[in-house]
């Protein structure tokens, strides 16, 4: 007779090992992190400033980008989309920076998040409003012909 036990206790043995070791190694590692990260109101000016200036980069990318994503396409979300992901190399040079200062990650996170998206939404209401412009600019032209 054959005693092997069924395939699906075998998968719950192995996840639970997985997990049991997983977890304890998590533990260990934040244990053993650095926790004297910067907060936000920890910041010296030059934090400020650089923080300053990577977000200025990034809307100047935004801005600039859609403007020359809207001579080739007439939706204002597909213009945004494009310039996000043009432009994402901003922000994944600031979070690297944030990172080499100790920022706490939650503020790196949310921080990025934030400028993030507020630049599209202000890019996409730009977009937006100069789609306007150019579409109503046309329509005189359309009609006396």
């Amino acid at each position: 007779m054959n005693m092997k036990p069924p395939k699906h206790v075998l998968q719950v043995v192995y996840l639970a090992v997985f997990l049991t070791t997983g977890m304890t190694t998590f533990a260990e590692e934040a244990e053993t992190a650095n926790t004297d990260y910067i907060m936000p109101n920890e910041m010296s000016r030059d934090d400020q400033k650089m923080l300053s200036e990577y977000t200025n980069r990034y809307d100047y990318c935004m801005g600039e980008t859609s403007v020359a994503q809207m001579q080739v396409q007439d939706d204002p979300r597909h213009v945004v989309d494009f310039a996000m992901k043009k432009c994402a190399t901003e922000l994944e040079n600031l979070n690297m920076e944030m990172t080499a200062r100790n920022f706490d990650p939650n503020f790196r996170q949310g921080y990025i998040k934030r400028i993030s998206n507020r630049s599209a939404n202000q890019t996409l209401k730009i977009v937006m409003m100069g789609m306007a412009r150019k579409q109503s600019a046309a329509a005189p032209e359309e009609k006396s012909q």
